[in-house]
């Protein structure tokens, strides 16, 4: 089969690409599961920007105007806003929503199918995948690798994968917090090595999870102890998820006839690991380039290498910051994350953090080492970079 796009991928990242360039071009996707949005792999924590770039306001399962973070030493700072920062959404549905926008848009998804190799040349990308039994065959213009962070696209093409992962594990349970307009973060490598934990409302039920750095133990140890810390390992549990996080983008994220997004290029933010707004900006980017080079007919590495210049203009300073900042943070006993609680804990530190984006989160370093210059002890080299790029 001909087409002109094929994405592999039915994830937010794939069907917003094929969304945008349904009505210019033929666009088939392919989603390995059988169906769209399963199994889930998110927190489901997301800017209200990303539910408008979606128009997927129906998704919403609860607003947040704040976090509460848990330090070692029992340090816990509160950090609030008038505003709504964040929005917890139904993430399998979430991810049906932007499918349904992109079948309306022309799109043609093909679920159950799974994506085997691909052969680039003059005349195309020949890809295999294989449904129910049997291969098949497409000759695309241009393939889209939106397959998460295994990618086996970004493999095909000889792309290095991402520079680190960390894992998680995440409960949801039924258990309805007091308060519903905060999200509870836990930092410590005695709770999370390496990455944080957290615990969110979602109105009648409550969804807690742990990120840890590649070198640890797995998540479960450390998320059963914080269900015990919080006495809440007795709650009933709906749903257990689980997964990898791909933080650092490889050098390159464009080959002949190819380009990687969402997860399959690293695109995560590294303090956060949140990648719903990163890779759907980044899918915008794609698609800008993909029509260039379709009207071009030039789907040469160097055409589009334009995708990388425009995501990177985008998003790139965020995420180099957000990766020092990690490195930084790395280095950090718990003593000394105490001591940076107390630090952070002042009225006006708080004031600062309270203006913060969590899709920019890297932006508020100059202030808060403005309000907090003793911030600097603890990573001088790191943290001087960041202030001064």
């Amino acid at each position: 089969m001909d087409c002109d796009f094929l994405v592999v991928g039915g994830g937010p990242s794939g069907t917003t690409f094929a969304s945008l360039v349904a009505n210019r071009a033929r666009v088939v996707v392919l989603e390995e599961h059988r169906e769209i949005g399963v199994p889930v792999q998110c927190t489901g924590l997301v800017t209200p920007r990303v539910v408008e770039m979606a128009d997927a306001q129906r998704t919403v399962l609860n607003k947040l105007n704040g976090a509460v973070f848990h330090f070692p030493g029992e340090q816990r700072i509160e950090v609030h806003s008038k505003e709504t920062k964040a929005l917890v959404v139904d993430r399998a549905a979430f991810d049906r929503v932007c499918a349904e926008r992109c079948r309306r848009k022309g799109a043609e998804i093909r679920t159950g199918e799974r994506f085997i190799d691909a052969a680039f040349g003059v005349e195309g990308a020949l890809v295999k995948s294989k449904s129910d039994g049997a291969t098949q065959e497409y000759n695309a213009k241009l393939l889209i690798g939106a397959d998460g962070y295994k990618s086996n696209v970004g493999r095909s093409a000889g792309i290095e994968g991402a520079k680190e992962t960390v894992r998680g594990i995440q409960l949801d349970i039924k258990h309805v917090e007091e308060r519903q307009d905060m999200v509870d973060v836990y930092i410590g490598n005695d709770v999370a090595p390496g990455f944080f934990a957290w615990k969110i409302p979602c109105k009648s039920m409550t969804r807690i999870g742990v990120c840890v750095s590649k070198g640890n133990e797995a998540p479960v140890g450390f998320l059963s102890a914080l269900l015990k810390r919080l006495k809440l390992e007795h709650c009933e549990r709906i749903a257990t998820i689980s997964g990898l996080i791909p933080i650092g983008p490889p050098s390159q994220t464009y080959a002949e006839r190819m380009m990687l997004i969402g997860d399959a290029a690293a695109q995560a933010k590294p303090l956060s690991g949140g990648g719903l707004y990163t890779s759907m900006l980044a899918a915008h980017c794609a698609a800008e380039t993909a029509i260039s080079s379709l009207e071009a007919r030039d789907f040469s590495a160097y055409a589009l290498s334009s995708y990388q210049e425009k995501w990177r203009a985008e998003i790139g300073k965020e995420l180099d910051r957000g990766s020092m900042i990690r490195k930084a943070y790395l280095r950090l006993s718990d003593a000394k994350l105490e001591e940076i609680g107390k630090i952070l804990g002042k009225p006006e530190v708080c004031e600062v953090l309270s203006t913060g984006d969590i899709d920019y989160p890297s932006i508020l370093a100059p202030q808060v080492l403005k309000a907090a210059p003793s911030l600097f002890r603890f990573a001088p080299q790191f943290l001087k970079s960041v202030f001064l790029r």
